[in-house]
């Protein structure tokens, strides 16, 4: 289900969704990340969503692919 307005972005371990909406709240962009908040010491247990306005989405998108793709 979508909210009007607003378009996701990124799916998957909320660690991961929480690194990724600081850096794009860190350039400027509107984030709204859905999912648990449960972690353990060895995973981290949940999926989620980064939503970001439909306007920001293109830009969202071009830099979590130019972070995915210098990671080592």
């Amino acid at each position: 289900m979508g909210v009007k307005g607003w378009e996701v972005v990124f799916r998957g371990e909320r660690l991961k969704a929480d690194l990724i909406a600081a850096v794009l709240e860190s350039n400027g962009i509107r984030v709204e990340v859905f999912g648990d908040h449960a972690y353990s010491a060895a995973m981290n247990f949940t999926e989620a969503r980064i939503m970001v306005p439909d306007v920001q989405a293109k830009q969202a998108r071009e830099l979590i692919s130019a972070a995915e793709s210098t990671q080592v």
